[in-house]
């Protein structure tokens, strides 16, 4: 099995390549600025930690594949 490996962008500027897994957790954590996309790069917006998603919902129909956000507290 292959494991889907992500392209990110830290908070210092450097650059690495991370799994789907690692990825969940350096969102939630807040240790990256950006992750690359097939269609393209998606900042994060650290102020509230939420993403800045550049996919337009109504032009996806099929089901919803990602985890819902961590909450906090």
């Amino acid at each position: 099995m292959k494991i889907s490996q992500v392209r990110v962008v830290y908070l210092d500027g450097t650059a690495g390549v991370v799994s789907n897994d690692v990825l969940d957790v350096l969102i939630a954590t807040g240790k990256i600025m950006r992750f690359k996309r097939c269609d393209g790069w998606v900042d994060i917006v650290h102020s509230g930690a939420r993403l800045r998603d550049y996919r337009n919902a109504q032009d996806y129909a099929g089901p919803e594949r990602r985890a819902p956000w961590p909450k906090e507290g």
